[in-house]
């Protein structure tokens, strides 16, 4: 899959209606808190793509609520950079996930406002299984969620 970097791409992927996958997730803005709680989903999800097959989270895409459409981009739903920097994305990506992942990338793609962003993060498979430190377990994608990882 082509990464998204430009608006147009974003549009595109909601135009195409490209439907999350076990290596192409979409979150809203409001994924990206500074509380203790979105802090560890965003491990958890990075930290699944990393053990899969690696792909993309898109912090800026809404999906449809409907059962119907669920899983189906929705909306540019835009991230203030000012409060939620680039900066802040890859540290707490960083911090909470153990080892590190290499070769995991960011890029900000402007919107129409200045202040607004999207957050497209290309996940590399990882060669390692990568921990969540924040409740200390691995998980997976499966199909369209991140699960836990079992023993074995």
């Amino acid at each position: 899959m082509k990464i998204p970097k430009t608006i147009e791409d974003l549009k595109q992927l909601i135009a195409d209606e490209v439907e999350e996958s076990i290596n192409l997730d979409y979150k809203a803005a409001g994924a990206l808190q500074k509380t203790d709680g979105k802090k560890k989903e965003i491990a958890k999800d990075v930290s699944a793509m990393a053990n899969s097959a690696g792909g993309i989270i898109i912090y800026g895409i809404k999906e449809f609520d409907e059962a119907s459409n669920k899983h189906l981009p929705e909306s540019i739903s835009a991230v203030q950079r000012t409060e939620i920097s680039k900066e802040w994305l890859e540290r707490v990506i960083q911090t909470n996930i153990s080892p590190k992942i290499d070769g995991l990338l960011i890029y900000p793609v402007p919107l129409e406002k200045e202040d607004e962003v999207v957050y497209v993060v290309e996940i590399p498979q990882g060669t390692t299984a990568h921990q969540n430190t924040k409740d200390h377990r691995y998980y997976r994608r499966h199909n369209f969620e991140s699960v836990p990882m079992l023993d074995y």
